[in-house]
């Protein structure tokens, strides 16, 4: 992937319509889609349009049998045993514990700022508040104090996992996968094992050290839960895989999740809410310091707030502004930080449109005939901003425009997203599970870090990248993601 083909999405997407014809790895054919008739088919359809085998056997590798690694029955089940940990019931309960990190974070970087402004790399501080409030309040594990430097193997791990994972060179390895899992069943472990171990591919060895230390490290949390849970400790605990262990507990023989699945669980959670909602509050912040007008307006409705409420802000209270659910709305907009999502067919289809394209001899259809196996990229950003959808400045970051009523023909289309209708987190089956913690960790971090601090740019470039997740740099040569802000204490010395 092309970490700078912003204008390449963007062009195809404008010069070609809503579905394109495109060659994936190998030559192989490739569908490139953002019409909104067509998404529906696509998202609704879980039987014939589903996650493609190299993506779902290549997370099975790296992160276990979990939500993000199967499909079919065994999908639903597991979807079925993590919904209740991520309803909006059982996340107020967290909402304390979202408080108690992010305090943490202002304290940290109030020690390291004054009222005339120090520059801070805030996608490392973003991306270890994320790691914290995922262990927090999805595991129960603390990472990181955040107020001074420690040394975890596991968020070591955490953390290099992604880059590894959608490296150039594993992506074009894991195309392999499906073509050779059939040697799980035929060569014992150790030797499958033994052969992986030698092969000469950096980003293989590297994934295989983070792996195995996400799984020990996790085997170890699991038992610790479990049998704390047997002897009637931590019946009250609030993070996410003590509820799904006391749920399973309780579960029928026939909806239990095994082991090696709950274990999955946990990689799978960490995996999907860490950077991509950290590198969200990150360009988020970047945004509003490109903006400090929008900062302003959003810093008055949150000390306001603040005021009249005379305490932090709960769950309700939060999103209850505004504004805030403005700006939070329209960076997830524009600036989706997964641009596409890989899906497949896996059988012979036809998939209508809502406006015929023009095929490579000429004709419209209206229509379109796919065969099984053809590679489908869900264009995320592309739909996000439509401009047949959005109008002529749907490439625009405006938060107010969520403050007026949506135009009537994006209303008419029904996106088919479960989110604002946009396809930031997807929809039907494959919808983001953790879509609204994801919303409630953005706005509780910025109600607090915007009550203290004001951010401005600095004089260091900031460049954002094209990947499985977007993420910035301050070159369009570096691999490491960092963005520096000036950021500057309120409220006196």
């Amino acid at each position: 992937m092309d970490r700078q083909g912003w204008r390449f999405h963007e062009y195809i997407a404008r010069q070609f319509g809503a579905v394109v014809k495109l060659r994936w790895f190998f030559g192989a054919p490739m569908l490139y889609v953002y019409d909104p008739v067509a998404l529906q088919h696509i998202i609704k359809d879980m039987t014939t349009f589903d996650e493609v085998p190299w993506y779902l056997e290549g997370n099975n590798v790296m992160l276990g049998p979990g939500i993000l690694s199967v499909s079919g029955n065994t999908h639903r089940k597991q979807r079925k045993m993590l919904t209740p940990a991520f309803a909006p019931k059982h996340l107020r309960d967290l909402v304390p514990v979202f408080y108690s990190v992010v305090t943490r974070l202002v304290t940290a970087i109030d020690t390291r700022v004054s009222p005339t402004g120090v520059d801070l790399d805030v996608c490392g501080w973003m991306s270890r508040t994320a790691l914290e409030l995922i262990g927090q309040s999805g595991l129960g594990y603390s990472f990181d104090p955040l107020t001074e430097e420690t040394a975890d193997a596991y968020a070591g791990a955490i953390k290099r996992f992604v880059p590894v994972a959608v490296s150039q060179e594993l992506l074009v390895l894991r195309q392999a996968l499906p073509y050779v899992a059939f040697l799980k069943n035929l060569v014992p472990g150790w030797l499958l094992r033994w052969s992986v171990e030698r092969l000469p591919f950096w980003s293989v060895q590297e994934m295989l050290k983070i792996t195995d230390t996400l799984h020990q490290r996790s085997v170890e949390i699991l038992e610790d839960k479990k049998a704390a849970i047997k002897d009637g400790q931590h019946g009250d605990a609030k993070d996410v895989i003590s509820v799904l262990l006391r749920a399973n507990m309780s579960a029928s023989e026939e909806d239990r999740l095994p082991d090696d699945e709950l274990v999955g669980q946990m990689s799978s959670i960490i995996f999907a809410a860490m950077d991509s909602t950290s590198n969200a509050m990150s360009r988020t912040l970047h945004l509003l310091a490109q903006r400090p007008d929008v900062q302003d307006r959003l810093r008055r409705e949150i000390l306001d707030a603040k005021v009249m409420h005379e305490q932090e802000l709960d769950y309700d209270q939060l999103h209850a502004l505004p504004f805030m659910d403005a700006v939070c709305r329209e960076t997830l907009r524009v600036y989706t930080p997964v641009v596409q999502a890989f899906t497949g067919t896996t059988k012979d289809t036809v998939l209508p449109l809502s406006q015929p394209v023009r095929a490579t001899d000429g004709s419209l259809l209206s229509s379109l005939a796919i065969p099984r196996g053809t590679n489908v990229f869900i264009a995320v950003r592309a739909s996000n901003c439509n401009e047949a959808l959005w109008g002529p400045d749907a490439y625009e970051w405006k938060p107010e425009r969520w403050l007026a009523p949506l135009p009537e023909a994006l209303e008419d289309a029904a996106i088919p997203g479960v989110y604002s209708n946009l396809m930031t987190f997807l929809g039907g089956g494959r919808s983001c599970i953790g879509f609204t913690f994801s919303q409630l960790e953005m706005k509780v971090v910025l109600s607090e870090l915007i009550a203290h601090f004001a951010f401005e740019l600095s004089d260091k470039p900031i460049v954002w990248n094209l990947n499985g997740i977007s993420f910035p740099t301050i070159d369009t040569q570096s691999t490491k993601p960092e963005m520096w802000l000036k950021v500057r204490r309120l409220g006196g010395e």
